[in-house]
């Protein structure tokens, strides 16, 4: 899309903050989408990609059992997105072009540009993605002669769908407010206040993930092709898996334990407390630390 597109955008996204439609601890996060670009000034159009982003599985060692541990999509996407930077800016490199990373409202400007409509649970569906899917942006100094800039629009298939809003364990999704609260949301309480793992203690059957939070995009009739789309991405020996539940400082872990971690390393802090409650949830038989604690204590 042209950058002229931008200040609307912005626009779009500030009228919602200052209207109080946004939490204050999540207004303080959105700071970036005015952010002036500095990287690149003579840019002159926007790239938006969205990049395919399966549930991601860990295992965990511990006392003779491995516990799997589902985590919901984008959080180990590093690798994904180093990928389309290099392959995009190869391209326009070829034709004399330049991109650099932009920091912008990824899912304004994905349901705007015609990419992806959104669903009511206000994330963004892409065709062949649905919801698991991770946004990148890009600002490039290559012409935009024409883009497909539009008024978002929601998935039809919404309309008289509500299993979404059935399945918030929070009750984040409401009929009359078409923004989610997504301050009630597991996956947003999990970040920031990590000594609690919401996503157990709200979800006794079973349903949420690890890290994050799948509730409504488990329940989605459009996601039902992708879910079972998951890929291991790593091991945890019973060494490595003590260390995460006795909470050991994050430059004391092993450098290919960090490796496997890095995806998640913001939010390492809330690791114990949910790795604890997975395996009580798994087998709630009351297994004990070497150091004698019971995993529900730690």
């Amino acid at each position: 899309m042209s950058i002229a597109r931008l200040p609307e955008a912005q626009e779009s996204v500030g009228k919602l903050v200052q209207e109080g439609q946004v939490n204050r601890r999540l207004s303080e996060k959105w700071r970036f989408y005015r952010e002036p670009n500095t990287d690149l000034p003579e840019a002159r159009t926007i790239f938006i990609v969205a990049i395919p982003q399966p549930i991601t599985r860990l295992y965990f060692t511990w006392q003779g059992r491995d516990y799997p541990a589902e985590v919901a999509p984008t959080y180990f996407c590093l690798a994904d997105e180093r990928q389309v930077e290099g392959t995009l800016g190869s391209v326009l490199k070829n034709a004399g072009y330049r991109i650099v990373r932009a920091r912008l409202p990824l899912k304004t400007l994905a349901a705007r540009s015609g990419l992806a409509k959104y669903g009511k649970n206000n994330l963004v569906y892409v065709p062949g993605m649905g919801s698991l899917c991770r946004l990148i942006a890009f600002y490039s100094d290559i012409p935009c002669e024409e883009d497909s800039w539009q008024e978002p629009e929601m998935m039809p298939s919404c309309e008289k769908c509500t299993l979404c809003r059935a399945k918030c364990a929070n009750g984040s999704i409401t009929p009359d407010h078409f923004l989610i609260h997504a301050e009630n949301c597991l996956g947003f309480l999990n970040q920031t206040e990590p000594n609690v793992p919401y996503w157990a203690t709200r979800q006794p059957d079973w349903l949420s993930a690890f890290i994050g939070c799948m509730c409504c995009q488990s329940a989605c009739p459009v996601n039902k092709l992708y879910l079972h789309n998951i890929k291991d991405h790593a091991s945890f020996s019973e060494e490595e898996t003590a260390l995460i539940l006795n909470r050991a400082p994050w430059d004391k872990l092993f450098p290919e334990m960090q490796q496997k971690l890095d995806g998640i390393r913001g939010i390492y802090s809330s690791l114990a407390s949910n790795l604890s409650a997975l395996m009580e949830k798994q087998h709630p038989v009351g297994y004990r630390h070497d150091s004698g604690h019971d995993l529900t204590e730690c």
